[in-house]
């Protein structure tokens, strides 16, 4: 029911526009109405993962709404107003309540996965082996739902530039600033969360095979030991890597941007 819904959302702000009819309109028609497809596959596979978290973490929504508030107001004080500059006000408001409101399930797993791995590992009421269970599901989950915010963002960036081809107002300089502060918020969400999952996992590394008692001709074996877990949990890949991976536009919104403010 989201994605149908959402695509008539996405219809009425392109069969609205003034521009209908033209070549660059029938290109941001495109671009419009796999963003609002993609946010409503994005609200359903937000609430699917929410349940698949309830099963091994019980975080009620409310516990979640809160954090997530700044974000959002943040990204209505940021996006809005670049959004505007390019078509009237009420379109660019719907397509970024659209976005929102797609990623909203996903934003709020990921808080919750957050929240269940704030106690230390070494204070931890379960066993390792559980905990190292819990984090690896936890992992896999995040990653899962950063794409998916990475999904939503470019097609954002999509719909901001074909707009502005559209519009006849191009600005390349509008699009990655707009394209990076979309990518910002999505990595606010992100990488405190992440940042504490490898924080956990580096510590059950350390409480399954601690290197203090280790005698030299154990050392070989228990790194290797170490390092297994350690991919299991993906405490060897940083942060920033992950997003560079997952968030699709970052990689090519920091190649334009140097190409575009450094040839000046």
């Amino acid at each position: 029911m989201a994605v149908p819904l959402a695509e008539v959302v996405g219809l009425v702000v392109v069969l609205s526009s003034a521009h209908r009819g033209e070549d660059a309109w029938l290109i941001w028609v495109a671009a419009v109405l796999a963003l609002a497809g993609a946010s409503g596959a994005a609200f359903v596979h937000g609430l699917r993962r929410w349940a698949e978290f309830r099963e091994f973490g019980g975080v009620s929504w409310s516990a979640v709404v809160r954090p997530l508030l700044p974000v959002y107001v943040i990204g209505v004080v940021l996006l809005v107003p670049l959004l505007l500059r390019d078509f009237d006000a009420w379109r660019g408001a719907v397509l970024i309540v659209l976005a929102s409101a797609g990623l909203s399930p996903a934003a709020a797993t990921m808080v919750a996965v957050g929240r269940t791995t704030a106690v230390r590992a070494d204070v931890a009421a379960a066993a390792p082996g559980l905990q190292v269970d819990h984090l690896i599901r936890a992992g896999r989950l995040l990653q899962s739902l950063l794409s998916v915010g990475g999904g939503i963002v470019a097609l954002l960036v999509v719909v901001e530039a074909t707009s502005q081809r559209m519009t006849g107002h191009v600005s390349v300089e509008t699009t990655l600033v707009f394209g990076a502060n979309s990518s910002a918020l999505v990595a606010i969400v992100y990488v405190p969360i992440a940042a504490r999952l490898r924080q956990r996992g580096m510590e059950l590394v350390d409480i399954c095979h601690p290197l203090g008692p280790v005698g030299p001709g154990e050392l070989a074996d228990v790194l290797d030991q170490r390092s297994r877990i350690e991919a299991a949990l993906r405490v060897d890949r940083t942060v920033f890597s992950d997003i560079q991976t997952n968030l699709a536009v970052v990689g090519p919104l920091l190649a334009a941007a140097a190409s575009v403010f450094l040839s000046r």
